[in-house]
């Protein structure tokens, strides 16, 4: 009896712990499975996330590369115009960034609100200005037809090691023209190096080849010459190359050189460059020295005409004109002369900056179409040694996409510098038109991104103004 009570026992208790396996651990089970299928989808969800955000860089990338260069841009637009936009402002094609088929879709929109962001992509033209630039047709800016400049191998070389200087000739005239020879001026203390390897010429187009300076393989003395090789025309934008070795001084200091051309001579000196800094203590140039810029300090659009083709835009441009006195002497300014680019006029408001003249006088060039601007200082501005002056004024500009230049001449008093000095192509204005996006994949995921106009410097995009 105990026996049967205790084998009724046992197997109640087995029942009750198959049900309280039951009970319990099913909806565990269930739970787990729950869990493991949302965790699949949602890896599945994170990761068709993942990739469409990656394409969306991907067609961001591709059309950053269109739009970085107007005519490829203009190209692009002009090739893939959609036969079922009868007004011609949409155009569409089918790519592959990513692993997937992308159609991109671009139309042109009709408005442009105001409104401003910045912007961290990249502008559309190289460190010198771009290779399109050209001096304008004038008497002030007349034999500048070669832009000179110049780099130094390593700018902290220990006393006496050899550095190789790099020299750059661009053509910025609007025909092209005979480059008869290169005339560099080494620093006090440097000297040619000769047991360097060959000197290098790069002439447009061809492949870089041995030159030997004019007295001989081993030049004494600071000036060194080298003259081209018969008939070397350079045409508009071309450029030249030339590569030297010198030996540095093994006096600590700061060395600094200049290099010119002919034709042109001191209208095309490059300005003390590729400064050498030998021991710990940086210092000045020696003797007179200056750098001249003129950059855009702001951009605001003000209005948009939308019956033009390509569109007009009105903006506020705000340019700044800078003198750093980079040598040990000091120096007045007597004068700025200031070509505006087409399009562009000044502003009646005070300047503002160390340096707050008003205008002497306002000129259309009409052989160029642009507007100059003069400032004749009454007394000459001082500008001590390793200071700088400022002047900042206003502008208007009422003109379509592309790239504005302005010219700026400053003359400095005392017999100072032979030449006025030139900035040569400055102060880049890009203007880019306004476009919005829509790049669908096969499985009919859709990216909608907005272009918008782009005010550029040589820096980059300055502004951008979005129709979202």
């Amino acid at each position: 009896m105990i026996r049967s009570i205790l084998k009724g026992q046992r197997g109640g208790l087995a029942i009750l712990t198959a049900l309280g396996f039951l009970l319990f651990s099913v909806p565990l089970i269930t739970a787990s499975l729950n869990l493991a299928q949302n965790t699949s989808i949602d890896s599945r969800v994170k990761t068709n996330i993942a990739h469409r955000q990656y394409c969306g860089l991907a067609v961001e990338e591709y059309l950053n590369y269109l739009l970085s260069d107007n005519a490829r841009w203009a190209n692009w637009l002009t090739a893939n115009v959609d036969p079922n936009d009868l007004s011609g402002a949409t155009s569409t094609e089918t790519v592959n960034p990513c692993g997937k088929i992308i159609t991109i879709t671009v139309i042109q929109q009709p408005a442009l609100p105001p409104g401003s962001t910045t912007d961290p992509v990249g502008g559309p033209t190289d460190s010198v200005g771009g290779p399109s630039t050209t001096i304008p047709p004038l008497s002030s800016y007349s034999n500048r037809d070669f832009q000179t400049f110049k780099t130094v191998s390593d700018p902290n070389p220990n006393g006496g090691d050899s550095v190789t200087y790099t020299i750059t000739v661009i053509n910025r005239d609007d025909t092209a023209t005979t480059l008869n020879r290169i005339e560099e001026t080494l620093p006090p203390g440097f000297s040619y190096d000769c047991n360097a390897p060959a000197d290098q010429l790069s002439l447009p187009g061809m492949s870089p080849q041995d030159i030997e300076p004019d007295a001989g393989p081993c030049p004494g003395g600071s000036g060194i010459e080298w003259d081209m090789p018969p008939g070397t025309s350079i045409q508009p934008g071309g450029a030249v190359t030339l590569t030297f070795t010198a030996v540095t001084s093994v006096n600590p200091g700061t060395y600094c050189n200049e290099v010119q051309v002919g034709p042109g001579g001191n209208k095309t000196r490059s300005g003390k460059t590729a400064i050498v800094q030998i021991g710990p203590d940086s210092g000045l140039c020696s003797g007179e020295a200056v750098a001249v810029s003129k950059t855009v300090d702001s951009a605001n659009l003000v209005s948009t005409n939308t019956n033009t083709s390509p569109y007009t835009y009105t903006f506020d441009i705000d340019f700044a004109i800078k003198i750093d006195n980079i040598g040990t002497g000091d120096l007045t300014i007597r004068e700025f002369i200031d070509l505006l680019p087409t399009g562009f006029s000044y502003v009646s408001t005070s300047p503002s900056g160390d340096i707050t003249d008003v205008p002497d006088q306002l000129h259309q060039e009409s052989q160029v179409d642009r507007q100059r601007i003069t400032w004749k200082f009454n007394p000459d501005v001082q500008l001590d040694s390793g200071t700088s002056k400022t002047l900042k004024f206003s502008t208007t500009a009422t003109v379509t996409l592309g790239d504005y230049w302005s010219d700026l001449l400053v003359d400095f008093g005392g017999g100072s510098f032979s030449e006025d000095r030139y900035t040569w192509p400055a102060a880049l204005v890009s203007v880019k038109d306004v476009y919005d996006v829509i790049a669908t994949d096969d499985d009919g995921n859709i990216l909608v991104i907005a272009l918008q106009v782009w005010i550029g410097d040589e820096n980059g995009v300055i502004n951008t103004w979005d129709l979202s």
